[in-house]
């Protein structure tokens, strides 16, 4: 989709807090410079966060801080809230972040549970019933409580930069930039300055997936865009998203979606 970028153009585009629920969450990896707050409701969210898989389960919190790389996975069910805080609407916070993080990013079942998910339930319900003016206010003072709540009980340390977050996002932006063009294993590893074999190591170890899944991935959303449009032939398609054949492209998209691209537009 559109906004399934690596790094999140348009999600670094919001300028005001949301919240939303999701149910069976699955997300390519992907980062941006706003907060992330995941609370699981029900079921267990596997969440793999700049190489560290968290498995999220009910009643628990997993904090995602700025420009960390994070994907979602749901091995069988799970139903959790997201809420995405930009910087610039939490001005008090905003140069604490900037050298500060959470000390633990998993919360597990917090003794003000109960006020938070109040908090996220508000969050939600908000802007449906409310002027522009007023709910930004008060939008802003129910994250307030709620970062307050959290940094009270998990605390602040020092950001600790590392040289392999850096180049995992370098790998997203590049991918990013690249997918629709042929793209080789080798090149791609010699433009990074390392052996194939080490390479694919450190992708598979931060990402959680393959090289060729990630980047299938990144066309077969392309892809669905152009079926969308409804006005080329598959074949066309296949090869305007990066793929060298039909057969590739069908595979490929069928392992993303678990469905057929003609199956697709019937449903589109």
């Amino acid at each position: 989709m559109k906004n399934n970028f690596s790094y999140e153009y348009i999600r670094d585009n919001f300028n005001q807090i949301v919240c939303w629920k999701v149910d069976n969450n699955h997300y390519w990896p992907h980062f941006h410079s706003s907060i992330e707050i995941i609370y699981v409701t029900a079921g267990e969210l596997k969440i793999t966060l700049n190489g560290q898989v968290y498995l999220v389960k009910q009643n628990n919190f997993l904090i995602i801080p700025s420009y960390y790389i994070h994907s979602y996975a749901t091995d069988f069910y799970s139903s959790a809230y997201i809420c995405i805080i930009p910087l610039d609407s939490i001005p008090s916070y905003k140069s604490t972040f900037s050298k500060k993080t959470f000390a633990n990013l998993m919360v597990e079942n917090p003794p003000f549970e109960v006020e938070l998910k109040h908090c996220l339930d508000s969050l939600c319900n908000i802007t449906k019933s409310m002027n522009h003016s007023a709910s930004e206010n008060i939008l802003k003072g129910y994250i307030y409580v709620f970062l307050g709540l959290l940094i009270n009980h998990v605390g602040l340390v020092d950001i600790t930069d590392t040289k392999m977050i850096s180049l995992a996002q370098e790998i997203l932006i590049y991918l990013q930039d690249n997918y629709l063009k042929p793209m080789k294993l080798v090149e791609i590893s010699e433009h990074f300055g390392y052996s194939p074999s080490r390479f694919s190591h450190i992708f598979n170890e931060f990402f959680d997936c393959k090289l060729v899944e990630y980047i299938n991935g990144l066309r077969c959303r392309h892809a669905l865009e152009l079926l969308r449009e409804k006005n080329t032939t598959i074949t066309n398609i296949a090869l305007a998203s990066g793929f060298d054949s039909t057969r590739t492209f069908y595979r490929a998209f069928q392992k993303c979606f678990g469905c057929t691209p003609n199956e697709s537009l019937i449903k589109l």
